[in-house]
């Protein structure tokens, strides 16, 4: 049995998963948004991550990755520089007030908080891409580089280029010395065309509602954190794809065991009156007490109150989701700890990426309910 796509009604086919612009954000206008910039193959040119704990997790800038932080600083300056320099050539006033709220450089990739404070002349787009054009004009000196006669033998003979590790380096040299490219990131004969540094696109998200701009800088500074427990866990965080339960395929990622368990399924029905919603919810706690793993789209408040009480207890759940589950996906905020510590599983019969702003719609919560049942019945 298949989960019907063409409940996705929007077009996917112009960009990469997530990094589709929303049809209904004006991105000239005043805003904050969250932006993520991935490295092309997601290669780890940017960062080491260093810790020996999930708390004490940072991350180490190489060469490369302190000049996309200086030309990340640097975004407010020159965008008022160009602004001025516009007004100048149109005879009309053009506005970019910029400031930079936040940003983490990780290995293989960035997130930064932009605060566009009032309407600009631009697009949100055009500031992120000449962000993205400055690094990649730094990263394709230091492409240059390498590639001098003395070192690309080693690189062919070795499989790499030896370096002394940046520590060694005065904070001048850091900037200029190429640590940064390791051998194993880098092309094995010179660049004719140079590798661009990011891959194609960037994903946004824009503040929606009060409270949300102390989550995305939560989110952003715990990186590093996530990034440790993901490799220390690194078999709960792998995404598989075609896991076959019951009737259906999935897309899955969590603690792939919890299939074998006795399921549990949790639907609170609308026409539950209050005393009928409440013993049904008591019911399912306890029936996870008992040892049985609630399994659920977990869609509505009341559903979502069953499942992180029962999270909390520490019993595990089985969470459907029409999210599509790519090999960078990782669940997000509490169920990223559930997943961390084995009490969760997540599975998608979504095989097509889908625009991060498409919202769930009526129909796709029944069948993610009709297949959730289906899975319970048949244990």
């Amino acid at each position: 049995m298949s989960y019907n796509l063409q409940i996705h009604a929007r077009d996917n086919r112009a960009l990469p998963m997530g990094h589709r612009r929303s049809h209904f954000i004006n991105y000239k206008g005043r805003g904050i948004y969250l932006v993520t910039l991935c490295t092309e193959n997601r290669r780890p040119l940017l960062g080491d991550l260093c810790g020996d704990s999930p708390d004490s997790a940072y991350i180490r800038p190489t060469a490369l990755g302190k000049a996309v932080l200086r030309c990340w600083q640097d975004i407010p300056v020159i965008q008022q520089q160009l602004a001025a320099e516009r007004s100048v050539r149109s005879g009309t006033t053009c506005t970019r007030d910029i400031q930079l709220l936040g940003c983490q450089l990780m290995p293989d990739h960035f997130h930064g908080i932009i605060f566009i404070k009032q309407d600009m002349d631009i697009a949100l787009g055009q500031v992120v891409r000449g962000f993205m054009m400055g690094c990649t004009q730094v990263y394709h000196e230091m492409l240059k580089s390498v590639y001098i006669p003395t070192v690309l033998p080693q690189l062919r003979l070795a499989g790499g280029i030896h370096t002394a590790s940046s520590s060694s380096f005065s904070p001048t040299e850091q900037q200029t010395s190429l640590p940064v490219l390791r051998s194993a990131n880098l092309p094995t004969t010179p660049p004719t065309a140079l590798q661009p540094l990011w891959e194609k696109g960037y994903h946004d998200r824009p503040l929606r509602r009060r409270g949300q701009l102390q989550n995305m800088l939560r989110y952003v500074e715990e990186n590093p954190r996530r990034l440790y427990i993901r490799r220390h866990h690194a078999h709960y965080f792998h995404v598989q794809k075609d896991v076959q339960v019951g009737d259906y395929r999935f897309a899955a990622v969590g603690n792939m065991a919890l299939i074998d368990s006795p399921l549990h399924a949790v639907h609170v029905r609308r026409h539950f009156t209050p005393e009928e919603r409440r013993r049904y919810m008591n019911s399912c706690v306890v029936a996870a007490r008992r040892g049985r793993v609630l399994i659920s789209p977990f869609i509505s408040d009341y559903e979502k109150q069953v499942r992180d009480i029962v999270l909390q207890e520490g019993f595990p759940v089985i969470q459907l989701t029409n999210e599509y589950l790519s090999q960078f996906y990782k669940p997000s905020g509490e169920l990223f700890h559930a997943c961390s510590q084995g009490q969760l599983l997540l599975l998608s019969p979504n095989d097509s990426p889908v625009p991060f702003s498409t919202r769930i719609t009526r129909e796709q919560c029944n069948q993610l309910n009709i297949i959730t049942e289906a899975i319970a019945d048949e244990e």
